[in-house]
């Protein structure tokens, strides 16, 4: 039920978000702006919804996932909706750009970290899964491309506020967890025993044990239960903010990486479809190139969890294999003139961003643990808005000044390769860590373990949130 609901939220948070490059032109021609004025409209947007991550985390800390991921849903359709009375592009920056970008904020932080708590041993499979719901851009790109045609652009944004809706359907289903790894964060010390593989469920029992068992059992562990879930319920509040990751090389080299390669990220996405059709492409046909590439995001994104899970290569060598195939693809984007070309790089963009995009959660997860990925991941998500909030205008204005979208090409391409500067360094910092680890192992592996420190589900909240 996790992943389904984080499925459907990428369906609904990025189908909607790379489909508006339908709108941009008749934003452009109805409002009489420039490329780079038009494109801060999706610029501000997605770095709203990215860099409202390091608010949305601690919120659903505090109040719960379930709550924050719902009210989200309520503000998209409201911004979606206020939308269609515009009578400028500033109102756009306010309604799409910030209340909707609030709104996935709210929604796709939270959900993502709630399904890294849930999920360990093919945690990057089960991210490629839950994220590969961005490729519904397949199916929104043509549907909105139909909806502005017969009803115009205001209809079209009126309909998909009541599309996004359905993100109060999928906050419903984040079941909050508690992990023994809280506990042992929070109080390390041996007084409260967890014994491996052991799963308290409030109000309900283990029905693999026998009844006999339980019956035997029942009044020595009852005292013994109930004194662990009165030391848990002190024990397992996760800071709200982490401003010690800030510290943190690892961290922060994969933070720096992940903004580079964040302000190329949405250039093809934002730019393909108007190129195509400066390119001599018909109106009705240049559409489908985003529809292609959302297709083999969505197989990307899976293949990428799935081989990575098999441990292979190292998750963060997928990821930097990746980037560097869509820098290749930037560069080579000049030579696509002609439909069949334009629908070839529409694949390979897919497929390198759905590739890399799909390893962020579980590589910030291998960097800094389970108990502090929440916060890593908010933090994360602020490094790619300011990525992402410059790199769409910049490129806007790169076509204004040189009518030729191949100078923005270039740009995300030289982003791509910047970025795995950082990485490369992230490499070396892992291989150190790893030689010292087993240096160590020798001397730990015969001392005893009073708790159980890996994500092992200890207690699940059966509360209405």
């Amino acid at each position: 039920m996790i992943l389904l609901s984080n499925f459907v939220m990428c369906a609904c948070v990025f189908g909607v978000q790379k489909s508006f490059g339908v709108f941009f032109v008749e934003f452009r021609e109805y409002f009489g702006e420039s490329s780079g004025g038009t494109a801060w409209i999706n610029s501000i947007m997605s770095a709203v919804a990215h860099g409202g991550g390091a608010l949305a985390v601690p919120l659903s800390v505090r109040f719960g996932t379930r709550p924050v991921v719902m009210v989200g849903g309520v503000l998209s359709c409201l911004g979606l909706v206020l939308s269609t009375f515009a009578n400028s592009i500033l109102y756009l920056y306010f309604s799409l750009g910030v209340l909707t970008g609030l709104s996935y904020a709210m929604v796709f932080a939270p959900s993502v970290a709630m399904l890294g708590r849930y999920f360990d041993k093919r945690r990057a499979l089960v991210n490629g899964i839950a994220l590969s719901g961005s490729g519904a851009t397949f199916a929104l790109a043509p549907v909105c491309q139909l909806l502005e045609q017969t009803y115009g652009w205001r209809g079209a944004l009126l309909l998909l506020g009541g599309v996004t809706l359905n993100l109060c359907v999928s906050g419903a289903l984040l079941r909050p967890i508690v992990l023994a790894a809280d506990v042992v964060s929070r109080d390390p010390s041996p007084r409260t025993p967890i014994e491996p593989g052991e799963q308290l469920s409030i109000g309900t029992s283990n029905k693999e044990s026998s009844h006999h068992e339980n019956d035997v059992e029942f009044e020595r562990s009852n005292k013994s239960h109930q004194s662990k879930r009165e030391s848990i319920s002190h024990l397992t509040h996760r800071k709200h903010f982490d401003v010690t990751l800030l510290k943190k090389r690892r961290f922060l080299l994969f933070a720096s990486a992940d903004l580079l390669s964040s302000f190329s990220y949405l250039i093809p996405y934002v730019h393909v479809v108007p190129c195509a059709r400066y390119r001599g492409i018909d109106e009705t046909k240049a559409p489908f190139l985003l529809s292609v590439a959302g297709i083999t995001e969505v197989l990307a994104r899976v293949f990428s969890g799935w081989f990575s899970d098999l441990k292979i290569i190292s998750k963060l060598h997928v990821y930097m294999m990746f980037i560097a195939l869509n820098a290749l693809a930037c560069f080579l984007f000049p030579l696509a003139t002609s439909y069949p070309a334009l629908l070839a790089y529409s694949v390979a963009m897919g497929t390198c961003t759905g590739g890399f995009r799909a390893l962020i959660m579980p590589l910030v997860a291998d960097t800094v643990g389970v108990v502090r990925m929440p916060n890593a991941f908010g933090l994360t998500l602020v490094c790619e808005g300011v990525g992402i909030l410059l790199g769409p205008p910049v490129a806007g204005w790169l076509y204004d000044a040189t009518e030729n979208y191949n100078s923005s090409f270039f740009v995300a391409g030289g982003c791509f390769v910047a970025s795995l500067v950082p990485l490369c360094g992230l490499s070396y910092l892992n291989r150190t860590q790893q030689r010292d680890s087993v240096t160590l192992t020798t001397e730990q592996e015969n001392e005893p373990s009073d708790v159980l420190c890996g994500s092992t589900p200890l207690v699940e909240r059966e509360t209405s949130f």
